[in-house]
């Protein structure tokens, strides 16, 4: 008896091992064929037009903001079925027929809602894209579409607004800018600066050829003729162009649309004291450098002075005095101290703002011209603003 009863436990449990494979294999085929007729009845699936719309009124006026919002409300469509109608809402030119809209927002709640809320950021967006430039008026055309899968509608009417753009461009978020163009030195990144939303840049240009701005995140801007204020273009830059071949300095906040580009006619090591100047020959890309400079102590009644700025000399002749970037040292530095050489705009003048002190290994008071250097001096994107003394010979 015991035999008999192994022997129908095993053969039990054979039946399962079987038959619960072939089970589920039917279940699984039971739910496709199920959800593929689901699909097809799902797309099949007619929906109403929107009758009627409710907010915003035709022809509103929106004086877009950097923080604001404005609400589009309709009527709500229906499905054959009574199931979910999906919506969105197209924005097209004044001129437009919705074939090819500028811009399509789907509602709120997941495309769901008969209202949909389009931040004045989006609206400013969807403005530039339809050509309308900075701080000044233009008309966008707007209306919804129903939808259930693979069935929709547009609404039978549309209406306009009127919007006046916010007077900036739309900040980078994290992404890096960068200069390209026939006239740049293509492919050189911008520094973000300090502030939020600006950026600053030191390169060369060629003379009536086109340079622009382009981001990682594929935007592109350009400076505006009057090259006070820039933009951001979807076109094929055509690029801004300076008149004269140099080094320049391009300063872009984003915040304002501003622009500023300065041409550097020198850059110079300049001994406080004595006031001795030797130029720096531009290399590329932010960087430049001075062989073989003589560092020349001057003697005072205390000894000697080692006090020197950085001193760029500006196309109209204005000079920029660049000195110490905080935390100010005032003691004789190493040549290796970190941070000591980072530099930042100071004040004018022999005297005026922060100075720098030529580093102990250059200063013999014995022997105060004893020392050559290569020196370097990087405006990169990738460090801070510095110069450094290099193959330090007697």
């Amino acid at each position: 008896m015991m035999d008999t009863n192994i022997n129908r436990t095993n053969m039990n449990t054979l039946y399962k091992n079987i038959l619960a494979p072939a089970t589920l294999f039917v279940l699984i085929m039971t739910v496709l064929i199920g959800c593929k007729d689901d699909e097809g009845s799902f797309n099949d699936v007619t929906v109403t037009s929107v009758e009627q719309f409710y907010e915003p009124a035709n022809a509103k006026h929106i004086t877009l903001q950097s923080a604001g919002s404005t609400y589009f409300e309709w009527e709500k469509a229906t499905a054959a079925d009574n199931s979910i109608v999906y919506y969105d809402v197209l924005f097209d030119k004044a001129d437009g027929d919705f074939t090819n809209p500028v811009y399509v927002v789907s509602s709120d709640n997941k495309g769901t809602s008969t209202g949909a809320t389009v931040t004045h950021k989006t609206l400013n967006k969807i403005a530039m894209m339809a050509g309308i430039e900075l701080a000044e008026e233009g008309a966008l055309k707007w209306t919804v579409r129903s939808s259930r899968g693979l069935n929709f509608n547009l609404a039978n009417e549309n209406r306009s607004i009127s919007v006046i753009r916010i007077n900036n461009v739309d900040d980078l978020e994290g992404a890096t800018l960068y200069i390209n163009g026939e006239g740049s030195e293509d492919g050189q990144q911008v520094k973000a600066s300090g502030a939020i939303g600006e950026y600053d840049i030191y390169t060369k240009l060629e003379a009536n050829k086109p340079y622009y701005f382009t981001s990682s995140s594929q935007r592109t801007f350009m400076l505006n003729p009057d090259q006070t204020s820039f933009k951001e273009t979807l076109d094929a830059p055509e690029g801004a162009t300076v008149s004269e071949t140099g080094v320049y300095h391009i300063h872009l906040d984003f915040g304002a649309a501003a622009a500023t580009i300065e041409k550097i006619d020198k850059a110079e090591i300049v001994v406080s004291w004595t006031q001795r100047r030797n130029a720096f020959t531009y290399k590329e890309k932010g960087e430049w450098e001075i062989k073989d400079y003589n560092v020349q102590l001057a003697a005072a009644p205390w000894g000697f002075d080692e006090r020197y700025k950085i001193v760029f000399t500006m196309a109209n002749g204005s000079e920029q005095h660049w000195g110490q970037k905080g935390p100010h040292f005032d003691d004789r530095p190493s040549i290796n101290r970190p941070g000591y050489r980072d530099m930042a705009p100071t004040e004018g003048g022999q005297w005026g703002g922060s100075q720098f002190k030529f580093p102990s290994e250059l200063a013999d008071g014995n022997d105060l011209d004893k020392y050559t250097v290569d020196a370097t001096m990087s405006l990169t994107a990738d460090k801070n603003y510095t110069h450094d003394f290099t193959n330090v010979r007697p």
